[in-house]
Protein backbone atom coordinates (compact mmCIF):
# COMPACT_ATOMS: atom_id res chain seq x y z
CA UNK A 1 0.00 0.00 0.00
CA UNK A 2 1.05 3.72 -0.63
CA UNK A 3 -0.88 6.61 0.72
CA UNK A 4 -1.21 9.76 -1.00
CA UNK A 5 -2.02 13.13 0.70
CA UNK A 6 -4.79 15.21 -1.06
CA UNK A 7 -5.18 18.78 -0.08
CA UNK A 8 -6.20 20.51 1.79
CA UNK A 9 -7.19 16.83 3.98
CA UNK A 10 -7.87 13.28 3.33
CA UNK A 11 -5.19 10.85 1.84
CA UNK A 12 -5.66 8.22 -1.13
CA UNK A 13 -4.54 5.00 -0.17
CA UNK A 14 -3.12 3.32 -3.41
CA UNK A 15 -2.95 -0.80 -3.97
CA UNK A 16 -5.99 -1.05 -1.38
CA UNK A 17 -8.82 -4.53 -1.72
CA UNK A 18 -11.74 -3.82 0.31
CA UNK A 19 -12.57 -7.48 0.20
CA UNK A 20 -9.58 -8.21 1.48
CA UNK A 21 -8.76 -8.20 5.23
CA UNK A 22 -5.57 -6.22 5.88
CA UNK A 23 -2.53 -7.40 8.87
CA UNK A 24 -3.62 -4.90 12.13
CA UNK A 25 -0.42 -3.04 11.41
CA UNK A 26 -1.73 -1.97 8.32
CA UNK A 27 -5.20 -1.43 10.45
CA UNK A 28 -3.10 0.90 12.80
CA UNK A 29 -1.47 2.74 10.31
CA UNK A 30 -4.42 3.82 7.88
CA UNK A 31 -6.18 4.68 11.07
CA UNK A 32 -3.75 6.93 12.35
CA UNK A 33 -3.64 8.58 8.89
CA UNK A 34 -7.01 8.77 9.20
CA UNK A 35 -6.67 10.72 12.32
CA UNK A 36 -4.09 13.05 11.04
CA UNK A 37 -5.55 13.65 7.69
CA UNK A 38 -9.28 13.15 8.30
CA UNK A 39 -10.49 10.15 5.72
CA UNK A 40 -9.11 7.83 3.41
CA UNK A 41 -9.98 7.69 -0.14
CA UNK A 42 -9.97 3.75 -1.88
CA UNK A 43 -11.05 4.32 -5.82
CA UNK A 44 -11.67 1.57 -8.14
CA UNK A 45 -13.09 -0.99 -5.76
CA UNK A 46 -16.19 -1.82 -7.78
CA UNK A 47 -19.90 -1.93 -6.55
CA UNK A 48 -19.72 -3.68 -2.92
CA UNK A 49 -22.79 -5.22 -1.39
CA UNK A 50 -24.26 -4.58 1.14
CA UNK A 51 -22.48 -7.42 3.40
CA UNK A 52 -19.02 -6.71 1.87
CA UNK A 53 -19.38 -3.16 2.87
CA UNK A 54 -20.38 -4.10 7.00
CA UNK A 55 -17.19 -6.49 6.54
CA UNK A 56 -14.68 -3.33 5.46
CA UNK A 57 -16.59 -1.33 8.26
CA UNK A 58 -16.28 -3.83 10.95
CA UNK A 59 -12.01 -3.57 10.08
CA UNK A 60 -12.47 -0.11 11.65
CA UNK A 61 -12.43 1.06 15.63
CA UNK A 62 -14.27 -0.90 17.68
CA UNK A 63 -15.29 -3.36 15.22
CA UNK A 64 -18.97 -2.66 15.77
CA UNK A 65 -21.83 -1.49 13.57
CA UNK A 66 -23.85 1.35 15.60
CA UNK A 67 -26.66 1.35 13.27
CA UNK A 68 -29.34 4.12 14.54
CA UNK A 69 -30.49 5.44 10.91
CA UNK A 70 -33.91 4.26 9.22
CA UNK A 71 -34.04 1.13 6.39
CA UNK A 72 -35.16 2.55 3.24
CA UNK A 73 -36.98 -0.75 1.15
CA UNK A 74 -34.05 -0.78 -1.38
CA UNK A 75 -31.15 -0.91 1.06
CA UNK A 76 -29.67 -4.39 0.86
CA UNK A 77 -29.69 -4.84 4.84
CA UNK A 78 -30.71 -2.94 8.10
CA UNK A 79 -27.05 -1.89 8.68
CA UNK A 80 -26.68 0.71 5.43
CA UNK A 81 -28.29 3.75 5.27
CA UNK A 82 -28.99 4.04 1.45
CA UNK A 83 -28.95 7.94 0.09
CA UNK A 84 -29.88 9.04 -3.00
CA UNK A 85 -31.19 12.46 -5.06
CA UNK A 86 -34.03 9.63 -6.24
CA UNK A 87 -36.91 9.09 -3.35
CA UNK A 88 -37.44 5.83 -4.85
CA UNK A 89 -33.88 4.57 -4.84
CA UNK A 90 -32.75 6.23 -0.91
CA UNK A 91 -33.32 8.87 1.38
CA UNK A 92 -32.80 12.22 -0.52
CA UNK A 93 -31.99 15.62 1.48
CA UNK A 94 -29.73 14.16 3.98
CA UNK A 95 -26.56 16.01 5.75
CA UNK A 96 -26.92 19.48 3.61
CA UNK A 97 -25.16 21.52 6.75
CA UNK A 98 -21.63 21.12 8.45
CA UNK A 99 -22.04 17.96 10.89
CA UNK A 100 -20.78 14.53 12.35
CA UNK A 101 -22.22 11.61 12.19
CA UNK A 102 -24.01 10.35 15.68
CA UNK A 103 -23.88 13.55 17.13
CA UNK A 104 -27.19 12.60 19.05
CA UNK A 105 -25.29 9.82 20.83
CA UNK A 106 -22.33 10.67 23.81
CA UNK A 107 -19.86 8.29 21.76
CA UNK A 108 -20.80 9.69 18.40
CA UNK A 109 -19.63 7.45 15.49
CA UNK A 110 -16.18 6.33 15.30
CA UNK A 111 -15.58 5.68 11.83
CA UNK A 112 -18.44 6.19 8.97
CA UNK A 113 -17.60 4.69 5.41
CA UNK A 114 -19.35 5.57 2.50
CA UNK A 115 -19.60 4.23 -0.84
CA UNK A 116 -20.79 5.34 -4.17
CA UNK A 117 -23.57 2.57 -5.81
CA UNK A 118 -24.15 5.26 -9.04
CA UNK A 119 -22.05 7.99 -9.10
CA UNK A 120 -23.59 10.54 -10.98
CA UNK A 121 -22.40 12.25 -14.46
CA UNK A 122 -21.19 15.77 -12.52
CA UNK A 123 -22.11 17.30 -9.52
CA UNK A 124 -23.36 15.83 -6.80
CA UNK A 125 -20.15 16.05 -4.30
CA UNK A 126 -19.48 15.43 -0.77
CA UNK A 127 -17.27 18.20 1.18
CA UNK A 128 -14.80 16.87 3.96
CA UNK A 129 -13.03 19.50 6.50
CA UNK A 130 -10.19 18.00 8.99
CA UNK A 131 -11.81 19.70 12.82
CA UNK A 132 -8.43 20.12 13.98
CA UNK A 133 -7.83 22.57 10.91
CA UNK A 134 -10.92 24.10 11.32
CA UNK A 135 -9.99 25.29 15.32
CA UNK A 136 -6.06 26.49 14.04
CA UNK A 137 -7.79 28.73 11.30
CA UNK A 138 -9.50 30.58 14.44
CA UNK A 139 -8.45 34.17 15.97
CA UNK A 140 -6.87 33.22 19.07
CA UNK A 141 -10.13 35.36 20.67
CA UNK A 142 -12.36 32.70 18.95
CA UNK A 143 -10.56 29.80 20.39
CA UNK A 144 -9.84 31.17 24.06
CA UNK A 145 -14.21 32.05 23.85
CA UNK A 146 -15.07 28.43 21.90
CA UNK A 147 -12.98 26.55 24.73
CA UNK A 148 -16.07 27.59 26.88
CA UNK A 149 -18.70 26.65 24.74
CA UNK A 150 -21.12 23.42 24.76
CA UNK A 151 -23.43 22.58 22.60
CA UNK A 152 -27.01 20.50 22.85
CA UNK A 153 -28.31 18.12 20.76
CA UNK A 154 -31.78 18.76 19.83
CA UNK A 155 -32.81 14.95 19.37
CA UNK A 156 -32.33 13.48 22.91
CA UNK A 157 -30.22 16.60 24.82
CA UNK A 158 -27.01 15.07 24.63
CA UNK A 159 -24.21 17.51 25.40
CA UNK A 160 -21.05 18.00 23.26
CA UNK A 161 -18.06 20.13 24.20
CA UNK A 162 -17.63 22.62 21.05
CA UNK A 163 -13.80 21.67 21.37
CA UNK A 164 -12.00 18.77 22.59
CA UNK A 165 -9.00 17.27 22.20
CA UNK A 166 -8.72 14.29 19.15
CA UNK A 167 -8.49 10.88 21.34
CA UNK A 168 -5.29 9.82 18.58
CA UNK A 169 -3.90 12.76 17.10
CA UNK A 170 -3.83 14.67 20.20
CA UNK A 171 -4.72 18.10 18.21
CA UNK A 172 -7.47 20.21 19.68
CA UNK A 173 -10.43 20.17 17.21
CA UNK A 174 -13.96 21.76 16.92
CA UNK A 175 -17.11 19.53 16.89
CA UNK A 176 -20.47 21.27 16.02
CA UNK A 177 -23.32 19.87 14.31
CA UNK A 178 -24.98 22.86 11.83
CA UNK A 179 -28.76 21.30 11.52
CA UNK A 180 -29.38 19.65 15.03
CA UNK A 181 -27.95 21.99 17.99
CA UNK A 182 -31.29 23.15 19.93
CA UNK A 183 -28.95 24.69 22.45
CA UNK A 184 -25.52 26.21 23.37
CA UNK A 185 -24.29 26.75 26.73
CA UNK A 186 -21.25 28.88 28.04
CA UNK A 187 -19.26 27.85 31.52
CA UNK A 188 -17.09 30.87 32.58
CA UNK A 189 -15.04 28.30 34.81
CA UNK A 190 -15.27 30.15 38.34
CA UNK A 191 -13.77 28.34 41.06
CA UNK A 192 -16.11 26.44 43.91
CA UNK A 193 -19.28 27.13 41.93
CA UNK A 194 -22.45 25.84 42.78
CA UNK A 195 -24.48 23.33 40.36
CA UNK A 196 -25.60 25.56 37.15
CA UNK A 197 -23.60 29.04 38.62
CA UNK A 198 -21.87 30.89 35.89
CA UNK A 199 -23.38 28.74 33.51
CA UNK A 200 -25.97 30.49 30.73
CA UNK A 201 -27.34 29.76 27.48
CA UNK A 202 -26.77 31.63 24.81
CA UNK A 203 -29.55 33.55 22.56
CA UNK A 204 -30.29 32.90 18.92
CA UNK A 205 -28.27 35.93 17.80
CA UNK A 206 -24.90 34.59 19.39
CA UNK A 207 -25.72 31.08 18.17
CA UNK A 208 -26.05 32.09 14.60
CA UNK A 209 -22.67 34.80 14.51
CA UNK A 210 -20.79 30.95 15.64
CA UNK A 211 -22.66 29.27 13.16
CA UNK A 212 -21.98 31.62 10.16
CA UNK A 213 -18.60 31.77 11.61
CA UNK A 214 -18.48 27.80 11.66
CA UNK A 215 -19.50 27.86 8.31
CA UNK A 216 -16.90 29.71 6.90
CA UNK A 217 -14.28 28.75 8.02
CA UNK A 218 -15.10 25.13 7.23
CA UNK A 219 -15.77 26.04 3.13
CA UNK A 220 -12.56 27.73 3.31
CA UNK A 221 -10.92 24.52 4.28
CA UNK A 222 -12.59 22.03 2.83
CA UNK A 223 -12.29 19.11 0.38
CA UNK A 224 -14.82 18.51 -2.12
CA UNK A 225 -15.01 15.08 -3.10
CA UNK A 226 -16.63 14.63 -6.89
CA UNK A 227 -17.60 10.69 -6.88
CA UNK A 228 -17.00 8.15 -9.32
CA UNK A 229 -17.68 4.47 -9.57
CA UNK A 230 -16.46 2.19 -7.15
CA UNK A 231 -15.08 4.94 -4.71
CA UNK A 232 -14.85 4.32 -1.16
CA UNK A 233 -14.23 7.28 1.55
CA UNK A 234 -13.97 6.05 5.20
CA UNK A 235 -13.67 9.05 8.08
CA UNK A 236 -12.46 9.20 11.61
CA UNK A 237 -15.71 10.89 12.34
CA UNK A 238 -14.09 12.94 15.21
CA UNK A 239 -11.08 14.31 12.79
CA UNK A 240 -13.60 15.50 10.25
CA UNK A 241 -16.85 17.07 9.51
CA UNK A 242 -18.80 16.78 6.55
CA UNK A 243 -21.65 17.87 4.39
CA UNK A 244 -23.46 17.65 0.51
CA UNK A 245 -23.37 19.97 -1.84
CA UNK A 246 -26.76 21.19 -2.82
CA UNK A 247 -26.49 19.57 -6.50
CA UNK A 248 -26.39 15.71 -4.23
CA UNK A 249 -30.17 16.53 -4.02
CA UNK A 250 -31.13 17.11 -7.47
CA UNK A 251 -31.69 14.81 -10.68
CA UNK A 252 -29.69 16.78 -12.79
CA UNK A 253 -26.79 15.61 -12.86
CA UNK A 254 -27.78 12.23 -13.17
CA UNK A 255 -28.59 9.47 -10.47
CA UNK A 256 -27.14 9.62 -7.25
CA UNK A 257 -26.69 6.67 -4.45
CA UNK A 258 -24.47 6.36 -2.00
CA UNK A 259 -24.48 3.49 0.56
CA UNK A 260 -23.13 4.81 4.79
CA UNK A 261 -22.26 2.27 7.66
CA UNK A 262 -21.59 3.24 10.69
CA UNK A 263 -19.11 1.87 13.11
CA UNK A 264 -19.73 2.54 16.63
CA UNK A 265 -17.58 5.04 18.93
CA UNK A 266 -15.19 3.99 21.90
CA UNK A 267 -14.81 7.89 23.21
CA UNK A 268 -17.22 9.59 25.45
CA UNK A 269 -17.36 13.15 23.75
CA UNK A 270 -18.62 14.84 26.95
CA UNK A 271 -18.10 18.48 28.22
CA UNK A 272 -14.87 18.49 30.72
CA UNK A 273 -15.35 18.46 34.32
CA UNK A 274 -14.86 22.07 35.57
CA UNK A 275 -17.96 22.89 33.15
CA UNK A 276 -19.93 21.19 35.85
CA UNK A 277 -22.81 20.74 32.99
CA UNK A 278 -24.63 17.15 32.74
CA UNK A 279 -23.43 14.81 29.88
CA UNK A 280 -27.42 14.71 28.68
CA UNK A 281 -30.12 17.29 29.30
CA UNK A 282 -34.27 17.17 28.32
CA UNK A 283 -34.46 19.53 25.56
CA UNK A 284 -38.34 18.31 25.45
CA UNK A 285 -39.03 19.58 28.77
CA UNK A 286 -38.76 23.18 30.27
CA UNK A 287 -35.33 25.04 30.31
CA UNK A 288 -33.37 25.28 33.01
CA UNK A 289 -32.48 28.65 32.81
CA UNK A 290 -35.89 30.27 33.08
CA UNK A 291 -37.57 32.99 31.00
CA UNK A 292 -34.36 35.15 30.04
CA UNK A 293 -33.66 34.91 26.20
CA UNK A 294 -32.18 32.08 25.38
CA UNK A 295 -32.36 29.20 22.39
CA UNK A 296 -33.83 25.75 23.63
CA UNK A 297 -34.65 23.51 20.42
CA UNK A 298 -35.89 20.37 20.74
CA UNK A 299 -36.59 17.84 17.69
CA UNK A 300 -34.47 16.31 15.05
CA UNK A 301 -33.80 19.83 13.35
CA UNK A 302 -32.48 22.06 15.67
CA UNK A 303 -32.10 26.22 14.93
CA UNK A 304 -32.67 26.88 12.19
CA UNK A 305 -30.34 29.54 10.66
CA UNK A 306 -29.45 31.64 7.67
CA UNK A 307 -31.36 30.98 4.58
CA UNK A 308 -33.11 28.25 5.75
CA UNK A 309 -36.67 29.30 4.24
CA UNK A 310 -34.95 29.58 1.03
CA UNK A 311 -34.00 25.93 0.77
CA UNK A 312 -36.11 22.81 -0.44
CA UNK A 313 -34.95 21.13 2.21
CA UNK A 314 -34.32 21.76 6.48
CA UNK A 315 -31.35 21.88 8.16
Amino acid sequence: LSLRPLEPCGVEVLGFDARKRPSPDVMRELEQAMAQHGFVLFRGQGALTGVEQCVLSEMFGTGQLHSTHAVHVRAPNQHIFRLSNDPDEGFNEVGPEWHHDGASAQNVFGHVAYHVVRAPRHAGETVLAHTGDAYDALPEAVREDWERLASVNSNGGIVHPLVFTHPRSGRRSVFLHLGMTGAMLRCDGRVGAKAWEGIDALDEAQIKQIFELHNRNMDAIAYKHRWREGDIIVIDNLAVAHKEMASAFQLQGGLRVLHRTTVAGDWPLVPPPDFRIPPLLDTAGPSPFGSRRHVWESGYVGLRWGSWREKAFAH
